[in-house]
């Protein structure tokens, strides 16, 4: 067991089935801290890093310059996302990619086919530690944390660096959410740095309940190789430039979106009828029983409200869906537009 993990349970938290570290207490809506043992880091090392992966990924590499760390997709050259991840840029020769746990590794692998024509190093740090932040006063206490010279910027997916730690902003309905990440040492003077400032303990279930808030899907190792970034509604979420140069699957993702070819969609569902969470790869059906998509992330909200995204058809957008389990369900609104949102006017 690591020092942080030891930390956590002197806090009132314990190791869950899947190993993550969870709480008895119910989730929380904001201000809180969660431990996300659910991401990792893949760590890009090389003066030619930004160009390394220009050639990569959905999103334009110029713009992540130490103020801003936007969302991206690497796709297959058919447009499907492989791996989906933030990029955090912490000196000019080092780039974090913050990951899906499960997901570092197998984009590793491909990425590692280019590396020899660039100089650059790929490592899965495994000291790096993740924490969850919901609310302005955790915010504000992680960034007094860090001792920056400079604030966190308010804007969209804003960052700042600190030595060797990063806090960075991310989608959020409501209350501010962000991310810090830092080595273990650090991290733990971080948690009680926060706790005793008076920032709430809570657990991945709060911050999962978070991200489908936000309309967040991230791509988990189980879903890789399945879906157009439009499916997930990366567009209206600045993860994708269509004013930069190629990049693996470009062509495919630029036509969908400018011969609307996007058939199906992420959505928020809701229901109020008791039940136990729908794992991913549910069924959403019609009142016909027929398949029109299915569920990627449910969390249960304090009053027991069951929370969904799933990717559902657009063919029939006034149709009444339901679980395959037969619990009916109602469409909740995402704090965002489904249009496209360039990520190079994210700082206007």
């Amino acid at each position: 067991m690591n020092a942080l993990n030891t930390l956590m349970q002197q806090r009132g938290y314990h190791s869950a089935e899947d190993g993550s570290l969870a709480l008895d207490t119910p989730v929380c809506e904001s201000h809180y801290l969660a431990p996300l043992e659910t991401f990792e880091i893949l760590e890009v090392n090389g003066k030619d890093g930004e160009r390394f992966l220009q050639g990569q990924t959905s999103q334009h590499l110029t713009l992540v310059d130490g103020s801003l760390a936007p969302l991206t997709a690497f796709c297959t050259p058919k447009g499907r996302i492989m791996g989906m991840a933030q990029l955090l840029r912490v000196t000019p020769e080092q780039l974090w990619l913050l990951m899906p746990t499960g997901t570092a590794a197998p984009l590793k692998t491909h990425l590692a086919k280019f590396a020899p024509f660039y100089k650059v190093t790929l490592e899965i740090p495994d000291t790096l530690k993740v924490i969850g932040l919901s609310g302005q006063d955790s915010l504000t206490a992680a960034a007094r944390f860090l001792e920056s010279d400079q604030p966190l910027p308010t804007h969209d997916f804003a960052m700042l660096a600190a030595g060797n730690a990063v806090l960075a902003r991310q989608p959020a309905q409501a209350e501010p959410r962000g991310v810090l990440i830092a080595q273990e040492a650090q991290m733990i003077e971080a948690m009680h740095y926060l706790l005793e400032a008076g920032v709430t303990p809570a657990d991945g279930r709060s911050w999962t309940l978070g991200d489908i808030r936000a309309g967040l899907q991230w791509v988990t190792a189980t879903q890789t190789d399945s879906w157009l970034p439009q499916m997930l509604n990366l567009e209206a979420l600045a993860a994708i430039s269509f004013k930069k140069g190629c990049y693996t699957g470009q062509e495919v993702v630029a036509r969908a979106h400018f011969r609307g070819q996007v058939k199906k969609r992420l959505m928020r569902l809701i229901s109020h009828q008791d039940m136990a969470l729908p794992s991913p790869g549910t069924k959403v059906l019609d009142s016909n029983n027929k398949s029109l998509g299915a569920v990627m992330t449910a969390a249960h909200a304090p009053d027991g409200t069951l929370e969904i995204l799933a990717v559902v058809s657009l063919r029939d957008e006034d149709a009444i869906l339901k679980l395959e389990t037969q619990q009916t369900l109602a469409h909740a609104a995402l704090p965002y537009s489904v249009e496209r949102r360039d990520p190079e006017r994210l700082k206007d």
